[in-house]
């Protein structure tokens, strides 16, 4: 018997389509795959006894750096299946910063090479598609480290509040120092201080306002020679560039040894020594660059900007 249309519970309102959308670009992730050893972070659940159906689980940890003191950012928890080859997929949960909570749905093949699909999301991130490039960095006795870049796009639905999400670029330098990080995610620049001396940029320090409205200060990262030079950003003035050069300093492999910030109203800088290999921020048209994070030790061995997208 036919059923009759009217008598179901579903309804199709038209509606128009999405014409805004949220960039998401991340770099500079690192995946810890470490199915071996005490620090395990899969298990196996199905032990398949042909050539398909083996199962397994996964927490893998998502950090901002390859090394022992990198930060998680994120962990991929979901299951791998063998079908020919092993299928992923997991919820990229992040936990820090600014995305805390939000979530990538994520589904594709291997670990180690190639693009994994994002099919979804929540939070932040919600209804979010694109991709999550991956690159071999580090084989390791009880597993490997790969090299993560995402890329994807957020419909703003008719009625969504904007909130402008930050892009996190970098680091230019040395691997030298320690990982210097904001635990808030940053809005606007208030002011920007850098010490530097012959030769080399020793120390950053920065105010900055998080999306709540509170007022922030980072820093220094770095030592404590040279002289400071500090930057007071106005209420509409926007850093649109930051460039700078990375040379060995003082016995050190890496450092950087002169940086300069172009705003909408000027330019300050350079600081240090124009020396070395030159690198430079991107900032597209209607953003900025909204903070930093570093690597220091006695010098700034390395920096990373936040970048804010163009107002939409």
């Amino acid at each position: 018997m036919a059923t009759n249309p009217s008598s179901l519970r579903l309804q199709v309102t038209p509606s128009a389509a999405p014409t805004e959308c949220s960039e998401l670009s991340f770099q500079g992730l690192y995946l810890f795959h470490t199915p071996l050893g005490p620090k395990a972070n899969q298990a196996l659940i199905i032990d398949g006894k042909g050539p398909i159906g083996a199962t397994a689980v996964n927490n893998w940890t998502v950090c901002d750096g390859p090394g022992p003191d990198a930060k998680v950012v994120a962990r991929a928890q979901g299951l791998h299946i063998q079908a020919g080859n092993w299928l992923n997929s997991f919820s990229l949960v992040f936990e820090n910063e600014g995305f805390s909570g939000s979530t990538l749905q994520v589904m594709g093949i291997t670990v180690e090479a190639g693009e994994w699909a994002i099919v979804g999301g929540t939070g932040q991130f919600a209804m979010a598609t694109g991709v999550i490039t991956k690159k071999f960095h580090e084989q390791r006795s009880d597993g490997n480290i790969i090299e993560l870049a995402i890329r994807a796009f957020c419909p703003l639905l008719k009625g969504t509040r904007v909130q402008h999400p930050v892009t996190k670029i970098g680091t230019w330098g040395g691997s030298g120092g320690n990982p210097m990080d904001i635990t808030e995610a940053p809005k606007r620049l208030e002011s920007i201080t850098v010490r530097s001396g012959p030769g080399v940029v020793a120390a950053i320090a920065f105010s900055y306002v998080d999306h709540a409205g509170q007022k922030h200060a980072a820093g220094p990262w770095g030592g404590s020679g040279g002289q400071p030079h500090t930057v007071q950003l106005g209420e509409s003035e926007v850093v649109t560039q930051l460039s700078g050069t990375v040379a060995g300093f003082g016995g050190i492999a890496a450092v950087v040894t002169s940086i300069k910030f172009v705003t909408n109203l000027g330019t300050h800088g350079p600081w240090g020594e124009e020396k070395g290999t030159p690198f430079a921020v991107p900032v597209q048209p209607g953003g900025g660059v909204v903070g930093f994070f570093a690597r220091s030790g006695i010098y700034l061995d390395a920096i990373g900007v936040y970048v804010r997208p163009s107002e939409l």
